[in-house]
């Protein structure tokens, strides 16, 4: 088994575990399959980054895939925030106690969740259009 072969299974891998995840978010699964699935796609993602250069193919999935996680956590590095302040000012100012109970909302996890998730999805953009 080469290295490319082993990058496209771990594609495989993680974003079957990354579904798992999802899935286990969504509807209420026991904490070990959280963890479980969790380690499994982070895991999947270090195979797929010593593998990366296998050929130029791989090359140009991962580049596709990085630079979309990439592009989500700038983006969500400041959008996140205004966002969860808009929220929160709306909120404070309807409920007519300017400035108060304005906790953090949005978990701090959310961009790392957002970038895995766009990770995985320029790779498989990628792959699907077939391009390098």
């Amino acid at each position: 088994m080469n290295k490319a072969n082993i990058f496209m299974g771990a594609g495989w891998v993680g974003l079957a575990a990354l579904v798992a995840v999802l899935a286990a978010s969504a509807v209420s699964l026991p904490q070990w399959f959280s963890v479980a699935s969790t380690l499994t796609c982070v895991g999947a993602c270090w195979v797929m980054l010593f593998t990366r250069n296998a050929d130029e193919y791989t090359r140009g999935l991962w580049t596709a895939a990085a630079s979309m996680a990439f592009a989500t956590l700038l983006i969500l590095f400041l959008g996140l925030p205004f966002a969860e302040g808009v929220y929160d000012g709306f909120r404070s100012t309807r409920a007519g106690t300017p400035g108060e109970g304005n906790e953090q909302d949005i978990p701090a996890l959310t961009s790392i969740a957002f970038a895995i998730l766009a990770f995985y999805v320029g790779l498989f953009w990628k792959r699907l259009r077939g391009g390098m």
